[in-house]
């Protein structure tokens, strides 16, 4: 009797899904693209509700460090499952960014692996921090342990910058190398994509300086890069969605549906419909 259950069950759900359009290739690729957008979405929030927009000044004092981080602490452990969330939610959109790459005529294969594996590195650029960001507040460390933790949470948060570089400019390389007529990626973004990585060098001064542009809170290290890797994203998030646009959509025959089974479905209907 378990058997037959799971057999109807089973029955239910494959009629269910081939009669959908939801599970197309298509959709696919727009719920990759939502996952990114949702990512970069969250992690923001993340700075909104920890009070770090604009980051801590490096020269705070550990007790005012404290202060801040348990006067804050319901945003600071919300921003933990928020920082994780944001870094799984960036994989589907470079595996999307991947399979638009490989679509550029005569691409070296190497790019578009080159940018899935610099994206699946930077993942832990989001996963790190968020562990120091749930250390502040996981107990009453003191004003001097609480500090070092802060420390190395603002470091962590910028210095795995690289990965981020060589993502953007194997996409500019990409986007620059197709001469075909209706390029995936224009020139343009190309050139966003080149230009955004060079403000993250910015950040190899941040171990230094205590005060001025190059501190993690400073202009050049914190704004500037901001609104870099914010022009960019949302060039190629504008492209990566006109492109998903332009795809064919998909018939029932063409999504690898096989014939037998829409037959036998079809035949049922009409004994149902009878």
């Amino acid at each position: 009797m378990l058997f037959r259950a799971h057999d109807s069950l089973e029955t239910l759900l494959q009629r269910c899904c081939i009669r959908s359009q939801l599970f197309s290739t298509k959709n696919w690729q727009y719920a990759c693209l939502f996952s990114g957008l949702l990512g970069f979405l969250m992690a923001f929030f993340v700075l909104v509700a920890a009070g770090f927009l604009p980051p801590l000044s490096p020269t705070l004092t550990g007790e005012q460090l404290q202060a801040h981080y348990f006067a804050h602490k319901k945003g600071m452990q919300a921003s933990v499952p928020l920082l994780l969330i944001s870094g799984g939610l960036y994989l589907p959109y470079a595996a999307l960014l991947c399979k638009q790459l490989r679509q550029i005529p005569n691409i070296d294969p190497i790019i578009p692996d080159l940018q899935l594996a610099a994206a699946a590195a930077g993942v832990f650029s989001f996963m790190v921090p968020a562990t120091f960001f749930g250390l502040t507040v996981f107990r009453d460390y003191g004003p001097e342990l609480t500090r070092l933790i802060s420390d190395l949470l603002w470091l962590n948060f910028f210095l795995p910058w690289p990965t981020f570089w060589i993502q953007s400019w194997t996409i500019a390389w990409a986007a620059f190398s197709d001469n075909s007529q209706n390029p995936l990626f224009p020139k343009t973004a190309a050139l966003v994509n080149f230009c955004a990585p060079l403000t993250y060098f910015s950040f190899c001064g941040i171990q230094i300086q205590y005060t001025g542009p190059y501190a993690w809170n400073g202009a050049l290290t914190f704004w500037l890069p901001a609104i870099a890797f914010g022009a960019q994203i949302g060039m190629d998030c504008y492209y990566m969605f006109k492109n998903i646009k332009n795809m064919p959509n998909e018939d029932r025959r063409s999504s690898g549906i096989p014939v037998a089974a829409e037959g036998v479905l079809s035949t049922e209907d009409k004994d149902t419909a009878a």
